[in-house]
């Protein structure tokens, strides 16, 4: 695969700036006994730059590079010139990388305006193959949205060579600007269609288990953590219903409210941005999603 000095360049510029500067090495795992050192038939992924082993595998695994898996993102939207690099980084120690290509311009949803984004997920452990959702930030309030699709349309094989991988992503960003649109469409529908205060418990106890209805008959059996919690969400909730209106976008604003600044993310770099597209938050979010369209 050829490769342009311009494209070298660019390429080094997004993984210095953005910690994704290291190396996977795969090296021979041992057993350390008393008298003697076995030879396994595992190896270890080591990031190079912090001297983790980030996961074992066997003789037969082929090893990627951020250098491979950026130039290859890069190469794959060279044919959609509304796409520009907005942001990338490594999630836990190096095992998934992620990087967010920003579309040009802004929707509107009421008075909110809407960054867009194409967001690609790939793992150097092997855990994940490549994978192309889209992403969305509200402007007014910073609140942050990804959804990645489990269509085989939307990804591709970690078994792939990366060459096969850049024939693929074109057509996956295809499918993920097109998908954008659409979720573009469902959150203006969301703006038009009001909401009551059941259907704002109803949302909480779908995502949580429990509302301040259900306490109030079963506090004692309720955890002072759960609660606290519980009253996290309903302040997001109320802060963006305030500002954007009793309508679902309001409700729906108000749980990614909760997930993009309040809720509990895994306490190291990128830990929210890992909990958003891959943790416990892109789970809720998921689900408050599914809730609101089920109501439109």
């Amino acid at each position: 695969m050829k490769t342009s000095e311009s494209l070298k360049e660019k390429v080094n510029e997004i993984l210095v700036s953005n910690g994704l500067d290291f190396n996977i090495t795969k090296v021979p795992l041992v057993a350390l006994l008393a008298d003697k050192t076995i030879k396994t038939d595992y190896f270890g992924l080591l990031n190079e730059k912090n001297g983790k082993i980030i996961h074992t595998v066997k003789d037969g695994y082929t090893v990627s590079q951020n250098k491979e898996i950026v130039e290859m993102i890069l190469m794959g939207m060279e044919n959609f010139g509304e796409l520009s690099v907005y942001n990338a980084g490594a999630i836990n120690d190096g095992r998934k990388i992620f990087i967010q290509l920003a579309i040009e311009g802004y929707s509107k949803v009421g008075n909110d305006l809407i960054k867009k984004y194409i967001t690609v997920i790939d793992s150097n452990d092997g855990s994940t193959g490549l994978s192309v959702g889209i992403g969305n930030l509200t402007m007014s309030c910073q609140n942050q949205f990804w959804k990645f699709y489990k269509s085989g349309q939307m990804k591709a094989k970690h078994t792939a060579t990366i060459q096969e991988k850049i024939k693929t992503l074109p057509i996956l960003i295809k499918s993920a600007l097109s998908e954008n649109f659409k979720m573009i469409e469902i959150f203006n529908k969301f703006q038009s269609t009001p909401v009551t205060k059941k259907l704002a418990n109803d949302m909480v106890k779908t995502l949580i288990g429990f509302d301040r209805i259900m306490i109030e008959s079963k506090e004692k059996e309720v955890s002072t953590r759960s609660k606290n919690i519980m009253n996290s969400l309903y302040k997001a909730i109320d802060i963006e219903m305030s500002s954007k209106g009793e309508n679902l976008w309001g409700l729906f604003s108000g749980v990614t409210r909760w997930t993009s600044h309040d809720n509990s993310v895994p306490k190291r770099e990128n830990g929210r941005i890992e909990s958003g597209m891959l943790g416990n938050n892109y789970r809720f979010n998921q689900k408050a999603l599914e809730f609101a369209i089920e109501l439109v």
